[in-house]
């Protein structure tokens, strides 16, 4: 126990000088905060330090909604009521917010609510057999969505020794109303989620294959086809639909790496941030934007938003943000290809 407190110490510590010598705009105090997700110019973000949690059961996960265009914005709290909330992942569709939710251990319940403008109402929530560790929740329609979830209940400890191994298998799983059945298995690790409904492809991050799995809807009821493999420029986490057409990627260059950072806190993982167009005629093109120095914070998610970038991480003390005029190419990002994806209410 004295051990594990003493780890903590020390990665909040480096976690904090290490950011003294970064060009990061660092303003925003949220730690923990790995789960970001656009709605219009606003941003939703759940901060849940889990340098903490790893020693207090009862820390509770944060939500805040704030404009993501806005020079020094403003961080709003909407956390639901009634719960000690221990939230993984973030989805906002057509004026509903979704997440995974742990009561104890590992998330095994997927929330919505409804977004009035100015408070999270009419909650629903789903619970399933099969959901035992959800990794990532991408809805597709108000009451369907897609789960990417591990096939075993595992301890922390254990995820991270299938990291070095590449053991940790997840499935898929459709949930229209509340019918959920299974339509994917034995996947790599399943990272994230992402769909690009022109298409109707699903985009998985595959983490132990450094590519993007892409599936296609097929057929009443829904099935899924498996398309092609994206290959990427490292081992991915999180995807951020920025476009009609354009994905973003967070990648890590080496595994063992990462599965240290998310281990331990204070070991850092270089990452980058690709960039996946998809093409007429179901060809794409995959380009880096963006690879973080040496001694960056891991990050877990980048979205584009106005002028800025936001980079989710797990244990940094601060939401981080870069420039865009700065970190990527001037055609990488167009205000005018960027859709909502949702109602933007203010």
């Amino acid at each position: 126990m004295l051990i594990r407190r003493v780890r903590i110490i020390l990665a909040s510590i480096q976690g904090l000088l290490s950011l003294k010598a970064q060009r990061w705009d660092t303003s925003l105090t949220l730690p923990g905060c790995e789960s970001l997700v656009r709605e219009g110019s606003y941003v939703w973000a759940f901060s849940y330090d889990r340098r903490i949690a790893t020693e207090d059961t009862n820390v509770e996960g944060h939500l805040y909604r704030f404009s993501g265009v806005d020079s020094f914005p403003f961080l709003r709290e909407v956390t639901p009521m009634g719960k000690k909330w221990h939230p993984f992942g973030l989805a906002y569709l057509g004026g509903y917010l979704w997440f995974s939710h742990a009561p104890k251990g590992p998330p095994t319940e997927v929330w919505r609510f409804h977004w009035t403008g100015e408070k999270l109402e009419a909650p629903k929530v789903w619970r399933h057999r099969d959901f035992v560790s959800i990794q990532a929740v991408c809805p597709i329609d108000t009451t369907r969505f897609y789960v990417a979830n591990d096939r075993k209940n595992a301890a922390r400890w254990h995820l991270v020794a299938g990291f070095f191994i590449r053991r940790v298998r997840s499935s898929l799983i459709l949930c229209e109303s509340d019918t959920c059945r299974k339509v994917a298995d034995r996947i790599p690790y399943a990272a994230d989620v992402a769909y690009l409904p022109q298409i109707q492809w699903l985009f998985v991050s595959t983490a132990f294959r450094r590519a993007l799995w892409v599936y296609q809807e097929n057929g009443m009821p829904i099935s899924l086809r498996y398309v092609r493999r994206i290959r990427l420029p490292g081992y991915p986490d999180n995807i951020s639909v920025v476009g009609d057409s354009t994905l973003w990627v967070v990648c890590h260059k080496k595994l063992t790496a990462w599965a240290r950072s998310l281990a331990f806190g204070g070991t850092r993982s270089r990452w980058l941030i690709a960039e996946v167009r998809i093409l007429p005629e179901g060809q794409y093109r995959v380009r880096t934007l963006y690879r973080a120095p040496k001694g960056y914070a891991t990050a877990s998610i980048a979205i584009p938003m106005g002028d800025y970038i936001y980079v989710g991480s797990v244990f940094e003390p601060t939401l981080l943000r870069l420039k865009v005029s700065e970190t990527i190419p001037p055609d990488a990002y167009l205000p005018s290809t960027i859709s909502a994806f949702g109602s933007t209410t203010p």
